[in-house]
């Protein structure tokens, strides 16, 4: 497998950069172009370093395709955002013209033992009012997987809702979640969307593996009728 790994020197200071790693859903070899440049070759994933804080423009490019042809479905062309310090593993959906941030998490690391920073001859610092360059802060960018964004959220709904069966409602949530990841809150919010109690609690047991809060995942209870239902849901989630 041929793995693209490019430095790009775009941060302001070293511990600054963040990291970007991108593959395609299918796991096909493509070219990267940032901001209108190239960056490396062809490859199955890419691998960008010392990236600054901002927003990047970027267009994705399975092997095969060219920025010649701009309509071509398996083609990406977006935005990419990037937080200060961090490294970010996103999953690129072409066909969907969409990023999946699978994973981000911070590269500060506390430099408790570091007496050159935090400790002088009267003592240490608190590394909590140390603001150097090594203050061992995490940036406020997520970690783990992300929620689908509000916008997109509201569009599934209106999909679901516009759907006239409810095979053809859970269809739809089935190929959502293919894709995406989910709250407590939204999970309770799809399964108002259905009408018989075995599909909301269908949906309960699908939703589980892609919810990022599972502890609040009790609250769904309170959309079921029977506690039959309730028990059914316990038993599976106690299963995992």
């Amino acid at each position: 497998m041929m793995v693209l790994v490019t430095t790009m020197q775009l941060a302001t200071a070293r511990d600054n950069g963040s990291i970007v790693n991108l593959r395609l859903s299918d796991n096909s070899p493509f070219r990267v172009f940032i901001d209108g440049r190239q960056v490396g070759g062809v490859g199955k994933t890419a691998s960008f370093a010392n990236l600054a804080q901002g927003r990047y423009f970027i267009e994705v490019y399975p092997l095969g395709n060219s920025r010649k042809n701009e309509r071509h479905s398996r083609n990406f062309k977006g935005n990419l955002m990037v937080d200060r310090n961090t490294e970010s593993f996103i999953t690129v959906f072409p066909e969907y013209r969409k990023l999946q941030y699978d994973r981000v998490v911070s590269l500060n690391t506390p430099r408790w033992n570091d007496r050159d920073n935090n400790c002088n001859d009267r003592g240490c610092r608190n590394p909590r009012h140390h603001h150097g360059n090594h203050s061992g802060y995490a940036p406020s960018a997520p970690v783990g997987p992300m929620a689908i964004n509000p916008a997109d959220f509201q569009a599934l709904k209106h999909t679901i809702d516009n759907g006239s069966f409810e095979s053809t409602k859970l269809n739809i949530f089935k190929q959502a979640l293919t894709y995406n990841y989910f709250t407590s809150g939204q999970v309770r919010e799809l399964m108002n969307l259905f009408w018989f109690e075995n599909t909301k609690l269908e949906v309960a047991k699908l939703a589980y593996p892609k919810t990022i809060d599972k502890n609040n995942y009790y609250t769904l209870n309170n959309e079921f009728s029977f506690s039959s239902s309730v028990n059914e849901l316990g038993d599976y989630i106690a299963m995992r």
